[in-house]
Formats: C-alpha cells, structure tokens, sequence
C-alpha cells in the first residue's frame, strides 16, 4: 500500500467535498485522514489517503486534471513510513483574547523551546458578543514529553498571555 498526501484549495461551493472525496474513492484511494475548513470562501483540504500501489500511481497522475476541472488547486506530496511520532503526554492549550498580532508565534516559542509537539492548531477571528470587537481563539493538541516541567511550562504560558491579555488553559487531553 502506499501512502499521499493531497492539499487542495479553490473557492468554496456546495458539494466540494463529495465530488473530491468520490473521484478519490473511484480511484480505489482509502481516506485516513483529513482536515477541511472554509476560510472566508477559500475552501482548503489536507487529505491523507492510501490506495494500492498501481492504484495511487494512476490516481497521482489524474489529480491534475481532476483539481483543473474542479477550480481546485491541488498539490500531492508522497507520505514517508511513519516515524511514529512524537512521544509524551497529550494536552490541550487554549487561548481567548482580544486579536492581537503575534499570539501564535509567541506561544509557539514557549512550546519550541520545551520541545512541545503541536499536533494540531486551530485559530479563530469571532465578534464578541458584548461589543462586537475582534476576539482570537486557538485551540491546540500537544505532545508534551514526559520530562518537561508542567509547572513551568505553565509559568511561562501564563506569562506570555499576561503580556498579550491573553487568558491560557492548559489541560490534560
């Protein structure tokens, strides 16, 4: 079996999702994974799927014509054997704020600098309810390695968000 990363962007519409997701499964493709979001009318997917060998090759070879006939734009990248990923405790940051350049860059420094594995990321512009001015959310899945200080890693992140006025939650996932 091999393995194939797809990312595809293009305007949003109904039935996006149906028409990739079916040109992939009448390829023989499998979907393992994947993450999709309409981002103010770009519509963008990161898919991981497997097929065959034979299968995947023909699949990789129709997937331009099939993002030309979509209004897609779609690049593949071929999945490598999985290193098995990284090691430790899964935890959860959350963030609430006013919006404010820099939230995700700062809060990433502290996690790099610990060797914090972000799974995964999301971040969101909203209306407050009260006033009706710019709020940012993330939310983020983490691979804390078990001998990381949970103490001071929570000390910093609560430093950086009193910098930024920036309420931070981490919890055990």
């Amino acid at each position: 079996m091999a393995q194939l990363i797809i990312t595809a962007v293009g305007l949003d519409r109904p039935g996006i999702v149906g028409e990739l997701t079916g040109h992939l499964h009448a390829a023989g493709a499998n979907l393992l994974d994947s993450r999709m979001i309409n981002l103010r009318g770009q519509f963008a997917m990161l898919i991981l799927l497997e097929a065959e060998k034979e299968k995947m090759a023909q699949l990789s070879g129709q997937l331009a014509a099939i993002g030309e006939k979509m209004q897609l734009r779609i690049e593949t990248f071929t999945q490598s054997e999985a290193a098995g990923g990284a090691r430790g405790l899964a935890y959860r940051l959350k963030t609430y704020s006013l919006d404010q350049p820099g939230i995700v860059a700062r809060l990433s420094q502290v996690l790099r600098k610990h060797g914090i594995n972000i799974e995964e990321l999301s971040a969101r512009q909203e209306s407050a309810a009260f006033d009706g001015g710019a709020i940012f959310l993330t939310e983020m899945r983490l691979t804390v390695p078990t001998d990381v200080s949970l103490g001071k890693l929570r000390g910093e992140l609560e430093a950086v968000g009193a910098e930024l006025n920036c309420d931070v939650d981490l919890d055990p996932a």
